[in-house]
């Protein structure tokens, strides 16, 4: 039966933590673990942890480095046991109550066992709004994220030996990604899903700061993908044009 460590990093954000809580406990698939990376918060999320009465909880609150130093501690927690690690933080929610049952289905049902699956995602706005996205295909890995991280599931065993490099402070996601995939057969190891398994909260650091999150994707592209100077700079141009076109868009109301 596959089992699932559901990480959720969280500070100053009860409101959120409440949110992403309520998705949680509201799966109809219950082997999992919901552990719970605290950064010591201030704004009353560490009382209602404690009042929180869950036997799949696991919670830990204390100060950290960021964001990214919070998510290797989930990281390392959730990989001691066996089955697959989701990062869904706070204010991130399942797309809905069945998620881990249909992810647990597709597991069992694979030709060859899974090391990495994802799948759609929808994005929420700051004003509650949401929109639909398409996971890319794992062969175009070179542009980009594949799906938002809260619709990826990383296999425990796997997962132990890569970080989160925390010398990215917006794409140590990308980067954790194209390390964890390095070697595999991804005909046989990934599996995508075609349908959503998320609702992002696109209100956090690494969309408000976009562009400089573009200049890292292009430095761990000539580090960790070994593309040339003028590839991963082409690749910068092209994203670069790219999002400005979607913020114009945005603000006129397109």
């Amino acid at each position: 039966m596959t089992s699932f460590s559901i990480v959720t990093i969280n500070w100053n954000n009860l409101a959120g933590l409440t949110k992403t809580y309520e998705s949680v406990a509201a799966q109809t698939y219950r082997n999992f673990r919901w552990i719970v990376i605290d950064g010591a918060s201030n704004d009353g999320s560490v009382e209602w942890l404690k009042e929180l009465k869950d036997d799949h909880a696991e919670i830990t609150s204390e100060r950290d480095k960021g964001i990214y130093d919070a998510m290797n501690k989930g990281l390392v927690k959730a990989s001691e046991t066996p089955g697959y690690t989701l990062f869904l933080n706070s204010g991130d929610t399942f797309y809905d109550e069945s998620v881990l049952e249909k992810v647990a289905k597709a597991v069992s049902e694979a030709e060859h066992p899974p090391k990495y699956v994802y799948g759609d995602y929808y994005l929420q706005n700051a004003a509650g709004v949401l929109r639909a996205a398409s996971a890319k295909k794992i062969d175009r890995l070179m542009m980009g994220m594949p799906s938002s991280h809260q619709a990826m599931y990383f296999e425990n065993e796997h997962l132990r030996t890569v970080r989160f490099r925390e010398n990215y402070k917006l794409s140590a996601d990308y980067c954790m990604i194209v390390e964890f995939l390095h070697g595999l057969d991804l005909s046989k190891v990934v599996l995508q899903l075609k349908t959503p398994l998320c609702v992002f909260d696109t209100t956090g650091i690494s969309q408000q700061r976009r562009f400089d999150a573009l200049k890292e994707d292009m430095q761990i592209r000539r580090n960790y993908m070994k593309l040339s100077s003028a590839k991963a700079s082409v690749l910068y141009l092209l994203h670069y044009v790219h999002t400005h076109t979607k913020l114009v868009r945005a603000a006129l109301g397109r």
